[in-house]
């Protein structure tokens, strides 16, 4: 569902702020410290239930107040429906659709929204678990059996690492191992069918954006065990597991490889590189997310123009979907004009931010 208004109350350094959004580019420009950046963060949590700046977000609630909220709007095929966060200082949180309170993963894929942003360079450049939790989140986007499998083996493999760091419960091991082996079967098998398809759609961004002779792939080493050879596994690692005292085979240690023209980009990839990387990634998100979804993203460009060169800002551009909604951040509007964007077009709007004291 796009998105058509939001509202910020003591959310980061906004005291209240609300916009209406429209159906096509929106532009949020303002000098650096007027909290721009904020409501995408805002829009990424009612998407996802996540911040992508912090893991605490208590830390969101703005300084000298108790308790910080975001409320939007969408709609979606003249059905409305409104969702709203709230989060205490003392880490008490609250999520409503239509005024009826629920669960994180109640919204996770109901408005999906893709975000590129610095925060999201550690995807090339982290560690395989940044990787792992970017394909986790979007697979979870588009796959309720995905999500809850998912869920259901990290509590399991939580439960059995205790386990293992208190050896006088192995008699519990039969119990973790057989939940941990029928969620890991079902993780691999959907990871092995999304990462061909999320693969064709980088392929895909890559021929589309090709002028520099650009192409970013994939690599996965994909595991197909059944349940019983899962749990077969798990008991043959059962003493390395109990002298390392953790899980050794799973899902948790797979890793995917990005790469930038057949080379792995994290070790070998210039600033550029990964930068250009970077944007295609997100782009095949967008892709695979609609492509399984049949639902539109709403996307959401960080500081867009302050991170790639007008050559390429200007590609990643003309590969936009002319009827998707984005939401943009920059600090003023002449980089809009000059790549081509009308902002007395009906379905685009531009907002100014004000800098304010910070949180």
């Amino acid at each position: 569902m796009p998105i058509d208004q939001i509202k910020l109350t003591s959310f980061r350094n906004h005291a209240e702020t609300s916009m209406s959004f429209g159906p096509g580019i929106n532009v949020i420009w303002g000098e650096n410290g007027s909290g721009k950046t904020s409501v995408l963060e805002a829009v990424h949590i009612l998407s996802i239930g996540k911040s992508f700046k912090t893991n605490r977000i208590n830390e969101t609630v703005k300084h000298n107040t108790d308790v910080s909220r975001i409320e939007a709007r969408f709609t979606k095929n003249e059905k409305k429906e409104t969702i709203s966060f709230s989060q205490s200082t003392d880490r008490r949180r609250q999520l409503k659709i239509n005024d009826t309170v629920v669960k994180a993963r109640e919204i996770v894929g109901k408005n999906p929204a893709v975000l590129l942003s610095p925060e999201e360079q550690k995807i090339t450049k982290g560690t395989p678990g940044d990787r792992r939790g970017y394909f986790n989140k979007l697979y979870s986007t588009v796959s309720g059996e995905y999500f809850k499998s998912l869920s259901i083996f990290t509590r399991t493999l939580k439960q059995r690492n205790a386990v293992l760091k208190n050896p006088n419960q192995k008699e519990q091991f039969n119990t973790w191992d057989d939940l941990l082996a029928e969620s890991a079967e079902t993780i691999w098998k959907h990871r092995i069918c999304f990462n061909s398809k999320y693969n064709e759609c980088l392929k895909t961004v890559s021929k589309m954006y090709n002028k520099n002779s650009v192409s970013i792939s994939l690599n996965t080493d994909d595991t197909k065990k059944t349940k019983d050879e899962i749990s077969t596994e798990l008991k043959k690692r059962e003493q390395i597991d109990l002298r390392n005292k953790s899980t050794s085979f799973g899902p948790h240690k797979d890793d995917f490889t990005f790469l930038f023209n057949n080379t792995p980009v994290k070790q070998f990839g210039s600033q550029g590189e990964h930068k250009i990387s970077l944007v295609l990634i997100k782009l095949a998100e967008y892709m695979f997310i609609k492509n399984e979804t049949n639902q539109t993203p709403t996307l959401l460009l960080d500081d867009l123009f302050a991170k790639l060169d007008f050559e390429r800002s200007d590609a990643v551009l003309a590969l936009l979907e002319k009827k998707s909604q984005t939401i943009i951040t920059n600090t003023d509007l002449v980089d809009i004009e000059k790549h081509g964007i009308d902002l007395n077009d009906p379905n685009n709007k531009s907002f100014h931010l004000e800098r304010q004291c910070s949180n």
